[in-house]
């Protein structure tokens, strides 16, 4: 008979942690094939939890196809059957590619804490309500979450102001579905995150591309444009800009939040990357402008990318409406998904898993400066992603085509141009996602020796 006890974090069913405890013991090696589980009164007594919970966990690890059980000689371990893996996205292991175009955070959760949560979850005798339809707004133990995660980024907003949505992009459509007609102007970054152009066009908006430089968006291009009433509202990404990782510094804010106020445009500010970036930041636009500002967060890039849950806090007296375009648009956040994220956010869990993405995002950002030192680049510091300038002989398409060819997807820089008049003679190359470091490591060298060499087509012969 085998001495065995499993570490138990009392964080969820005791008898899933037994259960849980007999697979990882088996995978790590403490406990083999063929070897005798203690009786159940005894690993109980032991443990201090009733004989029923451990019986109970002796029956989950059985339909788990971890043991058997047999009348009079007692639990015995089998090789547990290869298991399929129906949610795991492809890895450059197994799959032959370095998906290095999402800027998702590296993974870095612990299965464990998701477990956690949903142990507290199935502890709870309302969980089953989180399989309803939420409130459009999110239910208020979710709104008070937006709060308290908000106020990281010094917004303070009672949870009434605060809007649950699945994620920022879902922030997005519902702001300008409330605050625009068809045949609208909005102000953008010349260069921008690609997906607020499907949405303008569903929406029938016009982007008007405003200049930018290593600080992110000029002021001064805003206030001429503004001055020329080419539009109403403004849509801008003000710390880590995709792609250039531009954070604008409380200058360049002030300025923004000036020209906004003295030609009545409307801010929509997405923060979505602030609480990677470890400097002291400068206050939001919504907290230099409240009365004309929407700000929009979430827990993708910070927490995880399957979490959709995300937070808008609306101008006074603007939420109603924001509310009900929510309804119409169908973005309200998932109950379950929201929930996870509350009983991290409102343990050390959010802090933890926050923190290692910020570490693992330098080990890895510093990794790609030192491999492309000498080159043309900006990495701004808690980037997860790098805006790598091209020489003459690449045009985008053709380097991330040779780069696909070579085993490594990234995005061409003329995804994030607004018009031709951008700068996109770059590419992004992302860090996180499910690529190992070794294997972000191998990528990146492969990109750099690519840079020197030329586009195939040049060598094709002409007549």
């Amino acid at each position: 008979m085998t001495i065995w006890l499993p570490q138990l974090r009392r964080e969820r069913p005791l008898y899933l942690e037994i259960a849980d405890g007999i697979r990882q013991d088996l995978s790590r090696g403490t406990l083999k094939p063929g070897d005798r589980l203690p009786p159940q009164r005894e690993l109980a007594f032991r443990l201090g939890v009733t004989t029923g919970t451990v019986t109970r966990a002796y029956a989950e690890a059985e339909k788990m196809g971890l043991l058997v059980g047999e009348v009079g000689r007692g639990s015995y371990l089998r090789a547990p059957a290869p298991q399929p893996q129906p949610f795991a996205a492809g890895r450059r292991e197994t799959s032959g590619l370095a998906d290095l175009s999402m800027a998702s955070p590296p993974n870095v959760a612990d299965a464990r804490d998701l477990d956690a949560a949903l142990g507290r979850i199935m502890a709870s005798p309302h969980s089953i309500d989180l399989l309803g339809y939420p409130p459009p707004e999110g239910y208020p133990l979710h709104r008070a979450m937006g709060a308290k995660w908000l106020a990281r980024s010094g917004i303070v907003a009672d949870p009434s102001q605060v809007i649950v949505t699945a994620g920022a992009q879902a922030g997005i459509i519902a702001i300008l579905a409330a605050i625009s007609q068809p045949g609208e102007k909005l102000f953008v970054e010349g260069l921008n995150y690609p997906t607020i152009k499907p949405i303008a066009r569903q929406l029938g908006i016009e982007l008007v591309p405003l200049e930018i430089d290593a600080g992110g968006l000029v002021p001064e291009a805003l206030e001429r444009a503004a001055r020329a009433g080419e539009a109403s509202m403004l849509y801008i990404v003000p710390t880590l800009q995709s792609p250039t990782t531009a954070t604008l510094n409380l200058e360049r804010r002030q300025a923004i939040a000036d020209v906004a106020r003295r030609y009545g445009l409307i801010i929509i500010e997405d923060d979505i990357f602030r609480l990677l970036d470890p400097r002291l930041q400068p206050p939001t636009l919504f907290t230099l402008a409240p009365e004309r500002s929407y700000h929009i967060t979430s827990v993708s890039k910070t927490l995880a990318p399957g979490l959709r849950v995300g937070f808008v806090v609306a101008p006074p007296g603007k939420a109603e409406a924001l509310i009900r375009h929510q309804t119409i648009t169908n973005g309200r956040s998932v109950g379950l998904a929201a929930e996870v994220a509350r009983h991290w956010i409102e343990s050390e869990t959010a802090d933890r898993i926050l923190s290692a993405i910020i570490a693992e995002n330098a080990a890895r950002a510093g990794m790609a400066r030192e491999i492309f030192s000498g080159r043309e680049f900006l990495c701004g510091p808690g980037a997860p992603f790098m805006w790598l300038k091209l020489p003459d002989q690449w045009q985008p398409g053709d380097f991330t085509r040779a780069a696909l060819d070579h085993g490594v997807k990234i995005s061409s820089g003329t995804a994030f141009a607004i018009d031709r008049r951008a700068d996109d003679r770059a590419v992004r190359i992302c860090f996180g996602g499910n690529v190992t470091r070794e294997g972000l490591r191998q990528a990146l060298i492969g990109i750099n020796s690519l840079i020197d060499q030329d586009p195939a087509e040049r060598f094709a012969h002409v007549a």
